[in-house]
């Protein structure tokens, strides 16, 4: 329970969902889980419990849960890759190489590398036929828009 990205035990937290386990069996094993991943997020302070003992979650928790383990995840590829790690941000274009990719507790991210760095981007389908080629996309919500095929325009 002290993975530092966003798991799936951590979306059924924010969202409350905890009606629909049994009390006993896998059920109980899961609210065992969550009771855990829980008190791990209010020891890392990205949770705080009232008097009454609601918990309530830092804003935006999955988003920084995920942007901590793709800025850790980097870092460690960096290390083996002689290539600076560069945390993409919402809104910006990213392009370069797409070489793979990568699984980490957050998701399944596209591996987009340039001639002096690379960054990590949440990995979609469409974007497998394009190992090995030039990619380009916009990183929109924990999500990227890829813009796939020849692009057209003035070549010198």
């Amino acid at each position: 329970m002290r993975s530092d990205g966003a798991t799936w035990l951590d979306r059924r937290l924010v969202h409350g969902e905890t009606a629909d386990l049994a009390p006993a069996g896998f059920g109980q094993q899961v609210r065992e889980a969550m009771d855990q991943r829980r008190e791990h997020h209010i020891e890392q302070r990205d949770a705080t419990r009232n008097r009454d003992g609601r918990i309530f979650y830092r804003r935006n928790l999955l988003a920084t849960l995920r942007e901590r383990e793709v800025a850790r995840a980097g870092a460690e590829m960096a290390e083996g890759k002689a290539l600076p790690f560069r945390a993409a941000k919402d809104g910006e274009s990213v392009s370069g190489k797409f070489t793979g990719t990568v699984q980490i507790t957050s998701g399944k991210f596209a591996i987009v590398e340039k001639a002096h760095e690379f960054t990590l981007v949440p990995w979609r389908p469409v974007i497998d036929r394009q190992l090995g080629r030039e990619v380009m996309g916009v990183v929109q919500g924990g999500s990227v828009s890829w813009q796939l095929g020849r692009q057209r325009g003035l070549g010198l």
